[in-house]
Parts: C-alpha cells; sequence; structure tokens
C-alpha cells in the first residue's frame, strides 16, 4: 500500500453503492462541499 504525503491527492477509488451501482469517490466532494467518509467493520 502506497503511502500519502500531506497535500498530496487523495488517489481515484471507485466504490459501490449499496444498489450495486459503481461511483467515483471524488463524485461526492468539490465545489464548496465536503466528504465524511465512515467505514463499519461489521453490520448487524
Amino acid at each position: 500500500m502506497t503511502r500519502l504525503i500531506p497535500g498530496q491527492p487523495a488517489p481515484k477509488v471507485i466504490l459501490a453503492t449499496l444498489d450495486g451501482q459503481a461511483v467515483p469517490l471524488s463524485s461526492y466532494w468539490g465545489n464548496g462541499r465536503s466528504l465524511l467518509l465512515i467505514f463499519l467493520r461489521h453490520l448487524a
């Protein structure tokens, strides 16, 4: 895994939505919008 350096742009990442669509993570931020991404280890 490559380590990021402070100030370096985030890598391009594609995520799957709950309905199975592939969405680039970058589509959720920009134009003054912010993004908080939370990873859940277990859903129950």
